[in-house]
């Protein structure tokens, strides 16, 4: 698999995957409605507004078959987008038939790596819906420790329990 930065023509591809992943993992936490019907144009939504007006601190890095233009999981990261916590992992989706293989840690490994470029001292952190225990045994696997206790406002308008999870030093997992 070849990890690249996304380009505006990858966008459509990232929004579905988005949206796909929230359909299989999240039925317990948002509603049917928004999951069956509202998801693809709130997502494309969002995806178009990150590729059309990106904030300064924004990379999108997706995973693709070498010479292959099928997405397979994409990242989407903030540098230095909090003081003490350091850059934001705001997204991170791997397709269902990819999971296992790797792309995640890769993914994540290239957030770590940007990070450490920009600011050695500076960790990472995320955000991860309680009820999404295999994302947290993924990130508490490669050093991420829970943090803090907090609610998410979802875009179906329910307030979901989340998690922040945090690197204090990412070397570890630039190595790892």
């Amino acid at each position: 698999m070849e990890i690249r930065a996304a380009f505006k023509t990858d966008m459509q591809q990232i929004a579905q995957l988005h949206a796909k992943s929230w359909q299989d993992i999240y039925r317990e936490e948002l509603s049917d409605t928004y999951l069956s019907h509202d998801i693809y144009q709130d997502r494309c939504q969002v995806w178009q507004q990150r590729f059309l007006f990106p904030k300064k601190n924004q990379q999108i890095f997706v995973a693709c078959n070498n010479g292959e233009n099928k997405i397979h999981g994409f990242i989407c990261f903030y540098l230095a987008n909090h003081s003490q916590w350091g850059t934001l992992i705001e997204n991170l989706h791997i397709s269902k038939n990819c999971k296992g293989i790797g792309l995640g840690k890769q993914l994540l490994q290239t957030a770590a790596r940007l990070t450490h470029n920009k600011n050695p001292n500076h960790g990472m952190y995320l955000e991860v819906l309680a009820s999404n225990k295999a994302a947290q045994a993924f990130y508490q696997k490669y050093g991420a420790q829970h943090i803090k206790n907090q609610q998410w406002q979802a875009p179906d308008g329910n307030l979901v329990n989340e998690y922040v999870y945090r690197w204090n030093s990412i070397s570890l997992l630039i190595h790892s």
